[in-house]
């Protein structure tokens, strides 16, 4: 796949997640480390602004990042197990709203920024829940009403390892980096399941996985294998599903091995690999963040620019 570069956006912050509101709007979670505070720049057809999130007791619980989602043309941060804040176009605020049912979660629950991806109102929601590193193992699944202005936890789980072969330290369950919910179908990217440094000694393996809302996994789309077994060398991939629910944005973790640095797509429909061919001057690093319609959102994290491509 060749994309084409159709517009720029310089001087962003630290991107850290992407969700699009409806095609051509999309809002990203950025993180400035110099005051440690969250923003979102949001970006449509007609305007793009900052929208400030303060980094204060007032908003956030250390332990818990901000999740951002979309769901039913609007978006929102989820906060906290008993909040989340839902943006209002017209007064240009986030409303306060609380979470019901909080009482089926673990006593231990941190959020982490990842997104999720849904074709309902019911949002599959990644989290920590054994306090090792930042690693989301498990998942719960948030029914959110707009309408009404209404939200409630439904359960969680974490994934079963019996259909993952390579998945050998029983102790955790499976690293999830994304997740979507499809036709009451669960998609999810496992980035392995050791509890030692990626960076340091790499992945053991990782999966892209289809299965149900109680953790079954049914077949297997991706398997890499025990990467250990190759050679010495460091391996792994990290793994963001579109909101378009077309493909898996594969980014890999280090420059040396097969993939040497290149993001590749993974098409849900065709079930095969993709090539992605930049325009040039994207610098060394570039990451696609997002997809729907006919764009691509690509995040050049060398150079500070978010890109609108097609293809």
């Amino acid at each position: 796949m060749k994309l084409a570069l159709t517009k720029k956006f310089e001087n962003v912050e630290n991107i850290l997640t992407a969700v699009t509101v409806n095609v051509g709007t999309v809002v990203f979670l950025s993180y400035r480390e110099e005051d440690m505070r969250y923003q979102l720049l949001y970006i449509s057809n007609e305007e793009h602004k900052l929208i400030e999130l303060d980094y204060t007791e007032r908003y956030y619980q250390v332990e818990n990042k901000p999740v951002l989602f979309a769901v039913n043309g609007q978006f929102g941060i989820v906060k906290s197990r008993e909040e989340l804040l839902l943006y209002s176009f017209e007064s240009e605020l986030f409303e306060s709203i609380s979470i019901d049912n909080s009482r089926v979660l673990p006593q231990r629950f941190h959020l982490e920024w990842r997104g999720p991806i849904s074709d309902s109102s019911i949002l599959p929601i990644c989290f920590r829940g054994d306090g090792i590193g930042s690693d989301t193992r498990y998942i719960a699944f948030l029914d959110v009403d707009t309408t009404n202005k209404q939200a409630k936890w439904e359960s969680y789980i974490s994934l079963e390892m019996v259909n993952l072969p390579n998945h050998t330290d029983q102790s955790y369950p499976p690293k999830v980096d994304t997740v979507m919910l499809k036709d009451t179908e669960l998609y999810t990217f496992i980035s392995g399941g050791q509890t030692t440094s990626v960076n340091k000694w790499g992945m053991d393996y990782y999966a892209f996985a289809r299965g149900t809302k109680e953790g079954i996994i049914n077949n297997l789309l991706i398997d890499s294998g025990d990467l250990r077994a190759i050679d010495s060398k460091k391996r792994g991939v990290n793994g963001l599903l579109s909101h378009s629910q077309k493909y898996l944005m594969l980014t890999p973790v280090f420059q040396s091995d097969e993939w040497k640095g290149k993001p590749k797509l993974f098409s849900l429909d065709q079930h095969k690999l993709l090539d992605v061919t930049f325009p040039r001057g994207f610098g060394k690093y570039p990451q696609i963040l997002q997809h729907d319609g006919a764009y691509f959102w690509v995040y050049l994290r060398d150079q500070n620019e978010i890109v609108k491509c097609v293809e």
